[in-house]
C-alpha cells in the first residue's frame, strides 16, 4: 500500500496567481481611468478657452460693425447738413444743372454786353458787375451740383456700388462748371 500525500484542493493552489492577475488588471484600469480623466479635463479646458476666444472675436466683430455703421451715419449726417446749408437735394440735381446752363448763358450775354458797351464807362462797369454776378451764380450752382452728386453716394445700400455713379456725375458737373466759368 502506498500512501500518497494529501494534495491541497485546486481552489487553494490557483488563488495566489489568480489574485496577482486581478491586482494588475485593476491597477491598469486605474491608470487608464486617471489618464482619461486628465485627457477629459484638458479637453474641457481647451474647449472653454476656445469659447472665450470666440466670444472675444465676436465682440470685436460686433464693435467693428457698430463703428462702421456709426461712420456711415455720421457721413450721411454731415452730407445732409451740407445740403441743407447749400439748399440742395438729390431731387433738384437736374434743376441745378438747368440753372447752371441758364447762368452760363447769362454770363455769355453779360460778356457780350460788356464788349459792346463802348458808350461809356458807367455802362461798362455795369456790364462787368452783371458778368461777375452771373459767375457768382454759376459758382453757387456748381457747389449745389457737387453736393447733390455727392449725395447719391448714400442712396443705395452699398457705398461702393454708388461710387461709379457719383464719379460720372461729378465729372459731368465739373465739365459744365469749367465751361460756364471760362465763358465759352
Amino acid at each position: 500500500m502506498t500512501t500518497t500525500e494529501p494534495q491541497p484542493p485546486l481552489a487553494q493552489q490557483a488563488s495566489p496567481k489568480h489574485r496577482n492577475l486581478w491586482i494588475w488588471i485593476s491597477a491598469l484600469l486605474a491608470v487608464v481611468a486617471v489618464g482619461l480623466g486628465i485627457w477629459a479635463y484638458k479637453a474641457q479646458s481647451d474647449l472653454d478657452s476656445s469659447h472665450d476666444e470666440n466670444a472675444q472675436l465676436q465682440a470685436q466683430v460686433d464693435q467693428g460693425k457698430e463703428t462702421g455703421s456709426t461712420l456711415v451715419a455720421t457721413a450721411k449726417g454731415a452730407y445732409q447738413d451740407l445740403t441743407d446749408q447749400l439748399g440742395a437735394t438729390n431731387e433738384d440735381l437736374a434743376a441745378t444743372q438747368k440753372d447752371l446752363e441758364d447762368a452760363q448763358a447769362g454770363a455769355e450775354k453779360a460778356a457780350e454786353d460788356a464788349a459792346s458797351a463802348v458808350a461809356g464807362s458807367a455802362e461798362e462797369a455795369n456790364a462787368k458787375a452783371q458778368e461777375a454776378e452771373s459767375k457768382a451764380r454759376v459758382a453757387a450752382d456748381c457747389a449745389k451740383s457737387y453736393a447733390s452728386a455727392f449725395g447719391t453716394l448714400f442712396e443705395g445700400d452699398n457705398i461702393r456700388d454708388q461710387a461709379s455713379v457719383v464719379k460720372d456725375q461729378i465729372q459731368s458737373v465739373s465739365e459744365a462748371c469749367k465751361a460756364a466759368l471760362s465763358g465759352s
